[in-house]
């Protein structure tokens, strides 16, 4: 890279050819040829045409020092807080514009305060389970959708019980066990009531 430029400016020096023209042959624009030229005419040295940091020289919305220390030792002091508790304690203990809560969270990970999550691996849903079955009634699906507690305190878990091919719910009952008598007893209602489509 540096030697084509140099190449292009020891070109422009001979004074041989039009500016445009070179530009053309090196396959750059005539304000890239421009800098170029005005880079190494400044200092005279090959040096001039190496690729400069993007960076700011100065960044105003920098996190101060000191602001920084206090985010890790606080960090350091109790360990399981994230940064959203961390700036609110120190906002309390200290009155003073604190960064933001994903600007001290990059700080913690910058000093190696805060380890990275390990990803789940994820196994891809199963949306057929049951490809076997081609028609209604041939396969029913038993299940409990979690639980919750009534008004009294009583946990009740709703047992379903879904025809696999329709997905029609052959009932909804609220259970306050999951043993399997209680179960079987709420079966054996379903299979009463439907037995007239149980082949």
């Amino acid at each position: 890279m540096e030697e084509e430029r140099f190449k292009f400016i020891v070109e422009v020096q001979k004074n041989e050819r039009s500016f445009m023209s070179l530009c053309q042959e090196f396959g750059i624009s005539r304000p890239t040829g421009y800098k170029w030229w005005k880079r190494y005419s400044d200092i005279r040295e090959p040096r001039a045409l190496k690729d400069r940091s993007r960076a700011p020289h100065n960044v105003r919305r920098k996190t101060k020092p000191e602001l920084e220390f206090l985010i890790c030792e606080s960090r350091k002091a109790h360990p399981t807080w994230g940064p959203e508790k961390i700036l609110a304690r120190l906002a309390k203990d200290h009155r003073r514009k604190w960064p933001t809560i994903s600007t001290a969270g990059r700080i913690l990970k910058r000093n190696g305060l805060i380890k990275p999550r390990k990803r789940r691996v994820k196994t891809p849903p199963y949306t057929k389970p049951f490809a076997e079955v081609t028609a209604p009634n041939q396969l029913w699906c038993v299940d409990f959708k979690g639980h919750f507690k009534t008004l009294d305190g009583t946990t009740i878990y709703p047992l379903t019980i879904t025809d696999a091919y329709s997905r029609f719910i052959l009932c909804c009952v609220p259970m306050r066990s999951t043993e399997l008598i209680e179960v079987g007893k709420a079966m054996e209602k379903v299979f009463s009531n439907h037995s007239d489509f149980i082949a």
